[in-house]
């Protein structure tokens, strides 16, 4: 399946002003594209990033073989006290990772699902 991940990113930085960054990585955390919000004071340099998507690739795999139980993962979600940073898994075998500040991007979560999987709700 080819996705268009720029188009991707740039829909999901249009839907909150306080989605602060987004990134599409491989399963190996190779970065294949990204999109900041224009005048964004980033938090941790290139390698930092870098280093994230490694961590967060590797703790994807890490997830995939409980599947068969619990079902398939649909994203995960650490808060700190400056963002929130949300890792989805794309159709194609990529994941989306996105930040946003914490004073504000409520709902973003499920607005995003719903661009990824359709009509989705945690009913």
């Amino acid at each position: 399946m080819t996705m268009d991940h720029r188009r991707l990113l740039a829909k999901i930085m249009g839907m909150d002003e306080y989605v602060r960054y987004g990134t599409v990585c491989d399963m190996d955390g190779r970065q294949v594209c990204e999109s900041r919000r224009e005048g964004l004071q980033t938090y941790l340099s290139p390698e930092e990033t870098q280093d994230t998507l490694r961590h967060a690739a590797d703790a994807w795999r890490s997830r995939v073989k409980h599947y068969d139980k619990i079902g398939r993962g649909l994203y995960t979600m650490a808060v700190y006290e400056k963002l929130r940073r949300v890792t989805f898994p794309l159709r194609d075998g990529h994941l989306l990772l996105i930040t946003i500040d914490n004073k504000g991007g409520r709902g973003i979560v499920d607005r995003i699902l719903n661009e990824l999987y359709g009509d989705y709700t945690m009913d």
